[in-house]
């Protein structure tokens, strides 16, 4: 119990009943206006003076896309490599993707314990456009008697 004084049962009796009369009220003012087409949650004024959204036709709305990728021109985009054969190095790496455009660096991921490749790579590429065409044009194509497997990196997943 509440040290403060409440007012009693009956007041508090008197208090329940209040809010429940205002419910029943609140539902059927809601009740009207959804029989004659208002929404009352979308609603400005409280008593009931709201009216009807304005009728949008189709041909009013006009979408705008952007041309690019907010990504096209912001700093090297990242490949994923894999597929990759043990012997592979980052120079055999670096020379294959060379001639799709610009390298900023090819890393191949060695094993810690053996140091030989644990079978993928990352190419990074100064332009998106460049980028796009090493994945159009070395998607599934063989190096060192494997099939690679490339597409954007994606970002780390956090591990806490």
């Amino acid at each position: 119990m509440s040290r403060f004084f409440s007012g009693g049962k009956r007041n508090r009796e008197a208090s329940r009943d209040l809010k429940k009369r205002q419910k029943e009220e609140r539902l059927r003012r809601n009740r009207e206006l959804r029989a004659r087409g208002i929404d009352p949650d979308m609603m400005d004024a409280p008593a009931g003076e709201g009216a009807a959204l304005p009728e949008v036709k189709l041909e009013d709305i006009v979408i705008g896309v952007a041309p690019q990728s907010r990504r096209a021109n912001f700093g090297p985009t990242k490949l994923f490599v894999g597929g990759l054969g043990p012997q592979t190095t980052e120079g055999d790496l670096r020379t294959f993707f060379s001639r799709f455009g610009e390298l900023v660096e090819a890393v191949v991921i060695p094993n810690r314990s053996t140091g030989q490749s644990r079978g993928f790579g990352f190419v990074s590429y100064m332009s998106s456009a460049a980028a796009d065409e090493a994945i159009k044009g070395m998607n599934g194509v063989e190096l060192d008697g494997h099939p690679l497997k490339v597409n954007r990196a994606e970002a780390r997943p956090s591990r806490y």
